[in-house]
């Protein structure tokens, strides 16, 4: 089974609900309450796709894994608390990284990060940020894979997300 990596269409819409639904069971299952209002919808999605940031892995024409790779800043990252960024440069981030249930555990995230990375330096941007739930082991243990820094705290409507910045050079 070869994984190929593209930009979502429209017709992968009911694959990323599909993924979405079983990220959000879970993190329900682990007790982590990220994702459990609603968040990411319809709405996230299409604003995705109407921003061009969405992007899936996909095996055998199904889309198995989600992530929205964005180029442009992230307005909560401008009240960082409790810490400081790296750099003050430009950055990707990515928000919305799932993989469907069967294959969690196979490396796609870790693949998706590393599209992102590649996608980021051949713009030549040279800095990572991105932010997860306190109790969102699996990120966490991903992100100190990746040589991560912890640089403070983000918050949102839901609450908390740690942030991290990764510089690529």
């Amino acid at each position: 089974m070869t994984a190929t990596f593209r930009a979502a269409t429209p017709d992968d819409f009911d694959d990323i609900l599909g993924i979405i639904g079983d990220a959000q069971e879970s993190l329900r299952s682990r007790g982590i309450n990220q994702w459990q209002n609603g968040y990411p919808n319809r709405q996230s999605l299409i604003n995705d796709f109407n921003n061009g940031v969405g992007f899936v892995t996909v095996i055998n024409g199904k889309a198995i894994a989600y992530a929205a790779i964005i180029f442009t800043s992230e307005a909560a990252y401008a009240n960082l608390e409790d810490g400081q960024w790296l750099s003050d440069s430009p950055y990707v981030v990515v928000h919305r990284l799932c993989v469907k249930k069967e294959h969690t555990g196979s490396g796609i995230a870790a693949q998706m990060m590393q599209h992102a990375i590649d996608m980021a330096l051949e713009r030549g941007i040279y800095s990572f940020r991105i932010d997860t739930h306190p109790d969102n082991q699996f990120m966490l243990n991903m992100l100190e894979k990746f040589g991560f820094t912890r640089c403070g705290i983000i918050r949102y409507f839901d609450g908390i997300r740690i942030a991290f910045e990764k510089k690529l050079v």
